[in-house]
């Protein structure tokens, strides 16, 4: 009996894997501070993942420009190579490459700005919803690269995409009808939050296209381009803190005054250095998945482990709550994990990690690509042609047949 799913293997998964490791590693510690610390809603998250990302690319872009070009040789078995320019020249001029960067951490501080410091102040709203609603990034990403970067879309793309849209907006319908508002402004409050998590998503799908463009067109060295946008990152981070006067370590200050012990507070300094490594780890991964793959597969990475999410946050927080007794409901829990099972599942089926036989939606996949022109290469080309045997070939097989020995 033929399978109907089967396992799509790709060269570099080691790097899709990493990634899915530091986002996971990067929201248990985002967790921890929120629980011991209540320590959320801060700015010191901003700064630090953009300092965070400059300190990882500036180690690995100098990594190397200093260590594995003297790897090379331009010698080779005593025959001496001929070595071509080291870098391949861009087709945009480089102000508009260093505005595309800019661009980029723009989209990056906005997004990251709305669901780190804004979204977690509004308490009556789920604090899974931004997660649960992450395949719009799947989506928005879809879109530009079909019509920015001017790329094929296949069957199985268009099902999964499909799947996802209608999960979707079962996930939306279903969080208005389950909240309970008390008045007009927490359900102003939930629409408001609604949107700015489609921002989030937006802006997101946009930083991915226009980076995945830099990297494609103007062959710009991954790890430098990261180093750039925790420069403009950083930069315009400082801008808003001086705009809102705000001071993004006062809140460790006042930490520290109101607890007596010490060991607390060198935890939550700990916890917070964890940040900003994982976050610098995190990055650096992200943009070599965009790199190597494309905007869709590193949004599958945000949201596969979302069912494992959705599970601690009804266990052991206070989400999930509907309905007018404004308790936790368990149909609401099920209904969300369900779907956000068939959202990872579609997310694998898009990327090519598994792969359906059925409906054909197996024909455009890389791996049955790759059977059909391995298969056409061991075809002989008379074959291919559909000539079949020229009057030489007859003559010569005649002749083996009349003088079997000579063969």
């Amino acid at each position: 009996m033929k399978q109907c799913i089967r396992i799509g293997i790709r060269h570099n998964l080691i790097y899709l894997l990493m990634l899915i490791i530091f986002n996971f590693l990067r929201k248990v510690d985002l967790i921890v501070l929120d629980k011991l610390f209540e320590f959320n809603a801060s700015m010191i998250f901003i700064i630090f993942m953009f300092f965070g990302e400059f300190l990882a690319g500036l180690i690995i872009y100098m990594y190397q420009i200093s260590f594995l070009p003297s790897r090379k040789s331009n010698v080779s078995k005593g025959v001496k190579l001929i070595s071509g320019p080291s870098e391949i020249s861009p087709h945009d001029s480089k102000f508009k490459i260093y505005v595309l960067v800019f661009v980029i951490s723009l989209f990056d501080f906005i997004e990251y700005l709305v669901s780190t410091y804004y979204i977690p102040q509004f308490k009556n709203i789920s604090k899974t919803l931004e997660i649960r609603l992450s395949s719009f990034l799947t989506l928005s990403s879809a879109l530009f690269f079909i019509y920015v970067l001017k790329l094929s879309i296949y069957k199985h793309h268009i099902f999964s995409l499909l799947i996802i849209l209608a999960c979707l907006i079962i996930i939306g319908i279903s969080e208005y009808f389950f909240q309970h508002f008390d008045d007009k402004r927490t359900e102003k409050d939930f629409f408001i939050v609604l949107l700015s998590v489609l921002g989030v998503h937006f802006f997101n799908s946009l930083l991915d296209s226009v980076e995945k463009y830099l990297l494609e067109y103007d062959f710009v060295n991954a790890f430098k381009l990261l180093m750039l946008e925790g420069i403009f990152g950083t930069i315009l981070s400082i801008i808003y803190l001086f705009i809102i006067r705000n001071n993004p370590f006062e809140q460790i200050n006042n930490y520290n005054k109101n607890e007596n012990t010490i060991i607390n507070f060198i935890f939550l300094i700990i916890c917070l250095c964890l940040y900003l490594l994982l976050s610098g780890g995190r990055n650096a991964y992200r943009v070599e998945t965009n790199k190597i793959y494309s905007p869709m597969a590193k949004t599958l990475t945000d949201y596969i482990l979302n069912p494992l999410f959705i599970v601690y946050y009804y266990i052991f927080d206070d989400d999930f709550i509907g309905g007018k007794q404004n308790k936790k409901n368990i149909f609401y829990f099920i209904l969300n994990l369900i779907l956000s099972i068939i959202v990872v599942f579609c997310g694998c089926i898009y990327n090519e990690l598994l792969v359906l036989f059925c409906y054909n939606l197996e024909y455009d996949t890389h791996r049955e690509v790759s059977i059909r022109a391995e298969s056409k290469e061991n075809i002989p080309d008379d074959e291919i042609d559909g000539e079949g045997s020229s009057e030489e070939d007859n003559e010569e097989e005649n002749e083996k047949e009349d003088n079997p020995n000579d063969s």
